[in-house]
Order: structure tokens, then C-alpha cells, then sequence
């Protein structure tokens, strides 16, 4: 592994939890010497490797900003262009992406239930 540098990382409960019971998995078996550092950093730089470019999507569509989005075709609005056209289509075209995301966490709560 590299050398460490300083950074910070801040980690809603859930990745905390599973970093800590990841940690004290790891720190029991004889011969490894770990720290939460060393094991979040492998984490990510394995994930990275090996996923990030399969859930690029779906990380892209679990953090899209809404509001951000509607700036800027604001933003890019001209005095000639239709107003109530552009943010009806902008509208229409984001309703799909909030109801297919309620629908998949739908999915996702009802399949961990089945498990």
C-alpha cells in the first residue's frame, strides 16, 4: 500500500458502521496490521478500480440536483426561446428520474425485506 496522506473524509452512520465492523474483522486476524485509515483508503481505491466506472450512473442519479439543473437551463434561457415550453419539457423530462428513483428504493426496501 502507498504512503498515507492527510485528508478528511467525512461518512454518514451507515459507512461508519460498516467500516468499524469491516475494521474489527480485519484487526482479529493474526498477522494484519490495519488501521480504519489504511482499510477506508483500500476500500475506495479498490472500488474505484473495480466498480466505480459500473455505478457511475447510478451514483450520478442518487446525487442529481435538481435545483441546480433548473438554473442552469434557466441560465441558458434566450429572450427569443419559449420560457413556459423549456420548463414544461424540463419538467416532464425530470418527473421520470424522481419516480424511477422512488421505485427502485421501493424495489431495493421490498427485496432486503424478501432476504
Amino acid at each position: 500500500m502507498t504512503k498515507l496522506k492527510s485528508g478528511r473524509l467525512i461518512l454518514d452512520e451507515g459507512a461508519i458502521s460498516a467500516l468499524s465492523s469491516m475494521y474489527e474483522e480485519m484487526k482479529d486476524q493474526k498477522c494484519i496490521k490495519i488501521t480504519p485509515s489504511k482499510l477506508g483508503s483500500w476500500i475506495i481505491s479498490e472500488f474505484y478500480k473495480s466498480y466505480f466506472t459500473r455505478y457511475k450512473k447510478k451514483i450520478s442519479k442518487e446525487h442529481f440536483n435538481t435545483k441546480e439543473y433548473l438554473k442552469n437551463v434557466v441560465s441558458n434561457i434566450d429572450d427569443n426561446d419559449d420560457i413556459e415550453a423549456i420548463l414544461k419539457s424540463t419538467l416532464l423530462e425530470l418527473s421520470p428520474r424522481k419516480t424511477k428513483s422512488k421505485r427502485v428504493s421501493k424495489e431495493e426496501q421490498e427485496s432486503s425485506l424478501e432476504a
